[in-house]
């Protein structure tokens, strides 16, 4: 077997100092050793610096850079992506444990299809206890037409892609980068971007686990700014799968008022639980403003 080419790992971090190592040790486990472990750093206020540079003695793999100032989800990815030194660049978030054969499995699937420009894979997420409580499976083949999955994302509004992918970096320079009027979601924009000029790969296996996240992460609850994030990512890249048909682009904006007014429904009813009450008035504000027409995301076509 040839021997497999240098990648780049692109650990983002915020505030997770104690959940730092865990993610790390798993990293540097791998059965593919040739790589280096850029550990992204979004100005954390508590003692990630003092974890990472403990790894960066420890092993020259590992290199630490903070940035100057917090420059959220995107802009960090952004930051990483012109910090790897190779085409493949895996993007991994602190706190999640790494299955020792995830990054040989990564950059070998780009490496038989040329034709991807980011590789997934099966997940397992994890309770506060460390418990496997969900395993998110898809039934896609090896590989997959960027097309296609293209045109299942744009109608659904949850992503089969996480995060934590393997990307080649000439693709994502191709398409721009992340997109930082997304700060939640930016990740979702790319993909779809990406899917629209080239494939994906998939790879049937769990191969990392998602811890759970902190009581007061921002999508632990009903956000309804993440839901009018989602919307605009979604009406965007409508308009990208068909900038010159008018009326294939409004049959899909028509597909697009259902599926978002169903999930502001789907959200409102679950601020009808105890200690949700407070988020009730602005949803019925979101709601009542997209049945009017009048709702910020709707006005996005400036933005295509």
């Amino acid at each position: 077997m040839n021997k497999l080419p240098f990648v780049s790992i692109c650990l983002l971090t915020y505030k997770r100092a104690k959940n730092l190592g865990r993610s790390l040790d798993s990293l540097l486990a791998q059965t593919h050793p040739d790589f280096e472990l850029i550990i992204n750093d979004d100005c954390s206020p508590d003692e990630t610096e003092a974890v990472a540079r403990s790894y960066e003695k420890r092993d020259p793999r590992v290199r630490y850079c903070r940035n100057e100032r917090n420059l959220r989800y995107a802009g960090n990815q952004n930051a990483a992506i012109d910090r790897a030194r190779s085409d493949y660049v895996a993007i991994v978030h602190d706190g999640d444990v790494y299955r020792e054969d995830l990054i040989e499995k990564w950059v070998t699937a780009l490496i038989k299809y040329p034709t991807a420009a980011l590789v997934f894979n099966d997940v397992a997420l994890l309770n506060n206890s460390g418990e496997t409580t969900v395993i998110v499976h898809h039934p896609y083949p090896p590989l997959v037409s960027g097309q296609r999955l293209f045109d299942e994302m744009i109608l659904r509004w949850d992503s089969p892609i996480f995060g934590i992918v393997m990307v080649r970096k000439s693709c994502v320079k191709s398409v721009g980068p992340f997109d930082t009027q997304f700060p939640v979601l930016a990740d979702v924009d790319m993909w779809l971007r990406l899917l629209l000029k080239f494939d994906g790969a998939f790879i049937d296996e769990v191969l990392y686990n998602i811890a759970a996240r902190e009581n007061d992460h921002i999508s632990r609850d009903v956000n309804w700014s993440i839901v009018a994030e989602n919307e605009r990512i979604h009406r965007l890249n409508a308009k990208r799968r068909y900038p010159d048909d008018n009326c294939e682009h409004e049959q899909l904006s028509k597909r697009l008022d259902k599926l978002f007014f169903r999930l502001r429904l789907q959200n409102l009813y679950f601020c009808l639980k105890p200690k949700r009450w407070g988020k009730i008035p602005s949803g019925i504000r979101a709601i009542l403003s997209y049945r009017q027409g009048t709702i910020e995301d709707r006005l996005a076509d400036k933005s295509f």
